[in-house]
């Protein structure tokens, strides 16, 4: 059959066939839920890592890597649009299920004005403190709500079962949010084959987990924003995804408020991990110029554009597994 092919495009050759379906399937799950799915090769390195210890390090993240941190930083003082580097963030930060929550929580507290960069930092602490530092006690919801929500976010038609066992575990330690998120994803229900690709992706989601599948560069996230200012439906995410395989997006070349920025950092990618910057090496950042064209940087990125594999990106972004997670 063909669909099993295009679940496993972004897996490495491995072990012997049923092991490595069985086992990159369960992968693939934990990088769909955990983040905005798998970027080339993520799916053998959650496999070689073990599903406990990827859980775990997405639990407690360590630091971006200094040149991403930096990328990302230019983006900032740049005066990105909010929506803009919420993308760039999403599309490249290894730290992924810090950046699912940062939405969710976006999203449960936005009717009160909270900021999304104001969440991230309280993403695995205690519920109390979040909700405290956030809404300063405007919000009435109980936290059996919005343990509810959070649990709505990472599995389908979640069982009472599974919603008494995390609420056990949410008042045994005081809403700390690692404790049940932890809970949450090594229990059987979140883990079981009937979870994988039962839910459905929304068009920003499909769009995100795209960029994440083609590792295409990205120094300017404006084509993206306005690819989803509008219902996409399948006609529109048909045409994004053969626009993104061509690379006929504009993604590569940075936006003027990026020119006076020249920098060895990258332009941001999803990447499957990289090597530790070396100890005692200061990391390079941005140096300002006066520059009212493209940055040499930006114009090289325009060589990356477009995937190494076009043709393989189209059958993945067209199947019908691509649009679930």
């Amino acid at each position: 059959m063909l669909l099993p092919s295009l679940l496993l495009l972004l897996a490495m050759p491995g072990a012997s066939a049923a092991t490595a379906a069985a086992t990159s399937q369960q992968a693939l799950h934990l990088l769909n839920r955990l983040g905005y799915g798998p970027a080339p090769g993520d799916v053998a390195r959650v496999r070689a890592m073990g599903l406990a210890a990827y859980v775990d390090s997405q639990l407690a993240p360590p630091a971006l890597e200094p040149r991403l941190a930096a990328r990302l930083r230019e983006y900032h003082e740049a005066g990105t649009p909010a929506d803009e580097e919420r993308l760039l963030r999403a599309i490249a930060s290894p730290r992924q299920l810090e950046e699912v929550l940062s939405a969710f929580w976006q999203t449960w507290f936005g009717m009160r004005g909270v900021k999304e960069p104001d969440v991230r930092p309280h993403v695995f602490g205690r519920y109390a403190t979040l909700r405290t530092i956030l809404v300063q006690g405007g919000d009435t919801r109980s936290e059996r709500a919005a343990l509810g929500a959070l649990l709505k976010q990472f599995v389908s038609a979640p069982s009472r079962a599974l919603e008494h066992a995390l609420w056990a575990a949410w008042t045994a330690t005081g809403g700390d949010q690692r404790a049940v998120l932890r809970a949450l994803f090594r229990s059987p229900e979140f883990l079981a084959p009937s979870q994988h690709g039962s839910m459905r992706k929304d068009d920003w989601r499909f769009v995100v987990s795209a960029l994440r599948a083609s590792s295409v560069a990205v120094q300017n996230a404006a084509p993206l924003v306005e690819a989803l200012r509008r219902p996409m439906g399948t006609a529109g995410r048909a045409a994004f995804a053969q626009q993104l395989a061509q690379g006929r997006l504009a993604l590569a070349i940075a936006p003027p408020r990026l020119h006076r920025y020249a920098s060895s950092a990258p332009p941001v990618r999803a990447m499957a991990g990289s090597a530790a910057p070396q100890a005692g090496v200061a990391q390079p950042g941005p140096v300002l110029i006066e520059a009212p064209t493209p940055s040499a940087a930006a114009m090289a990125a325009a060589a990356r554009s477009q995937p190494l594999d076009p043709g393989g990106l189209l059958e993945l972004l067209y199947s019908s597994a691509f649009a679930r997670y």
